[in-house]
Formats: structure tokens, sequence, C-alpha cells
């Protein structure tokens, strides 16, 4: 359960590479002054966290996942590296980071599977005031509709036949699932396939924040 205050939206999401730096250039189409931090593996301070202009640098630099600072423009935590073209206001400061994780593609005994990555965010209303509020809750929309605009719901089955709804895949990730029958994953053990004939575009993510 969510605490008192708190403001979330997530989004389970499969992703390949080009499907990840096309959500990245769509948020950036309707965020563009906003940064995103790389994210490395290790004990924090084992390595320089810079504020890339683009997702796509992000990840090319850090790796798995990679944060989005919320306000746009908003300054990255103290000892942060600025990337040449990144945009860091000096008297904003950061309230909100949104989450990418990306798609983890395997192979284990059962074959090869795609894990979920997500989009999600979370903020507590009571600490950033009213009027913080409201901008977090419309760029978060604006980020949002952007991975909508880059992506196509994905219902999927159990092996048992239960549907799951509220999640998205990319179109590079639809065309090699939809081509192969490749299994997903939401990080379990569980697999679950796609009804591709019956997939359509537009749609909502999951969990609505604000």
């Amino acid at each position: 359960m969510a605490s008192p205050g708190s403001r979330t939206k997530t989004t389970e999401v499969w992703l390949l590479p080009e499907d990840e730096r096309d959500v990245g250039r769509r948020i950036g189409e309707v965020l563009p002054r906003a940064g995103w931090l790389c994210s490395h593996p290790g004990p924090k301070g084992l390595h320089q966290v810079h504020l890339h202009p683009s997702l796509g640098e992000a990840l090319d630099c850090g790796g798995c996942q990679a944060f989005l600072l919320l306000p746009e423009g908003g300054r990255g935590p103290e000892g942060v590296q600025v990337a040449e073209g990144a945009v860091a206001g000096p008297a904003l400061t950061h309230s909100a980071v949104l989450q990418l994780l990306c798609s983890r593609r395997f192979r284990d005994d059962e074959g090869e599977a795609i894990e979920a990555g997500r989009l999600a965010v979370r903020w507590y209303e009571p600490e950033v005031g009213p009027e913080r509020h409201r901008l977090l809750t419309d760029q978060t929309r604006l980020a949002w509709q952007a991975l909508r605009s880059a992506t196509r719901p994905a219902p999927v089955e159990t092996p048992d036949g239960r549907r799951v709804s509220g999640l998205r895949i990319g179109s590079a990730a639809y065309d090699l699932v939809a081509g192969t029958g490749m299994a997903l994953t939401r990080g379990g053990s569980q697999r679950l396939r796609l009804v591709a004939g019956r997939i359509a575009g537009g749609g909502r993510g999951a969990s609505a924040a604000g």
C-alpha cells in the first residue's frame, strides 16, 4: 500500500534498445529541458554520475536504467557531472525522479524470453506543496503520453488463459515476439504469451499519478 500523500505511476513495458531510444526521443520532444541521469552498478560513490541530454546517452553510459529529473530542467544531486548538451537549472531543484528500467532478454531451461522493464515515478505531495505537485502531475502526464505514442497495448495471457492488461510493448519488441513466439515475463518465472492478434494502438498505461 502506498504511503499517505504518495503519488505514483508505473507502467510495465517490453522494449528492445531501439524502442528505448524512441521512448526517450518522444519524451525529449515534450520535455525538451529534461535531463537523464546514468546509473552504474556498485556501491554509491564508486562511479561518477552524469546528467545527460538524452535517454540513449544515459543508457550508453550507465547500462540497464536511467533517471529523468522532474520538473524538467532541475539540477541533479550534489556532485553530478553535467554532460555536454544537458540543461541543469541552477535555481530549480528536482522533486521527483522518473525511472526507465530496461527490459532484459535472457535464456534459461525453458528457452528465450524478455523480462519487462518499466516507466515509474513517485513523489510525496505534502513534501512538494500544491504548486509543485500540479507541475509534476502535468509533466508526468506528458511523459506517459510520449510512452503511449511510442508503444502499443500488450495484452498477454498466462499459461492457464488468464488475460493480463495494462502493459505495453515497443514496435521492435512486438515484431520480434509476434514473429518468433518468444515468451514474456514480468520479473518472475511465469511465462506469458502475447495475444498478438488483439493488439491495437492507443490506450492508457497502468496506475495514474495525482
